[in-house]
């Protein structure tokens, strides 16, 4: 799944408070607001501190494919190299930090965690695409709809608790490659099945993890006796 998230260092204390030092670096950003778009200058890279953004692109029939969604702590941008190769719009409220690209080599050298940082976020992103195109190309899907749940609720506070799931169904399918329609007849099997609960139209409870990584895997649900919803 091309879902990236995680912490992220604390840029108010880096070497020199090149952050701090800097207001204009931390700014806010409307839902459905875009941070670039396909073919803009690459200019800077964006540290998400709170909320989602999907990466997309726009296909010749002008249709678009989302391609990843990002949530806090993972660095926007990091794809292409003297233009960005996606789009990037926010799902939710977003608050973020900028780093110039211009900047990026002198910021690297002064502070080596970042640049660990750096190349960790990409290595994460790097496996999260590959991991999306085994997912296209060989789940079903009940498979893809269970990776996806699992990968949003692990890069949300705590694994088994309640989390948000704030992008549109349609966008799910999107970037599963189903139909609205198939998104919304699994989702309501998965609730019938007492598997995960919806608590609110973008808030969920997995109920049975088990069950869902069974399915995630490939497994036989009822087979490995996990089709049975946990305390």
């Amino acid at each position: 799944m091309c879902i990236s998230g995680g912490a992220f260092i604390d840029l108010d204390h880096s070497p020199g408070g090149w952050v701090a030092s800097d207001p204009g670096s931390s700014r806010q950003i409307a839902a459905h607001g875009h941070l670039f778009f396909e073919g803009d200058a690459r200019l800077n890279l964006y540290i998400i501190e709170e909320g989602w953004a999907k990466l997309y692109r726009t296909l010749v029939d002008g249709q678009r494919q989302v391609v990843g969604f990002c949530s806090a702590g993972s660095i926007m941008g990091l794809e292409g190299v003297t233009e960005y190769a996606n789009a990037c719009e926010a799902v939710t409220p977003l608050r973020i930090r900028t780093i110039p690209v211009k900047r990026l080599v002198d910021l690297c050298a002064r502070d080596p965690q970042l640049a660990v940082q750096l190349i960790g976020q990409i290595g994460n992103q790097l496996g999260a695409t590959q991991a999306q195109l085994t997912s296209v190309g060989a789940q079903s899907a009940d498979q893809k709809l269970a990776a996806f749940f699992l990968a949003v609720a692990d890069v949300s506070k705590g694994r088994d608790a309640e989390f948000d799931l704030p992008m549109r169904r349609s966008e799910v399918g999107e970037f599963l490659g189903l139909r609205l329609e198939t998104v919304s007849r699994k989702l309501s099997d998965f609730q019938r099945r007492k598997w995960v609960k919806m608590i609110s139209m973008y808030r969920f409870r997995l109920l049975n993890r088990s069950a869902m990584e069974c399915l995630a895997e490939g497994g036989d649900v009822e087979a490995a006796g996990c089709s049975a919803a946990s305390a």
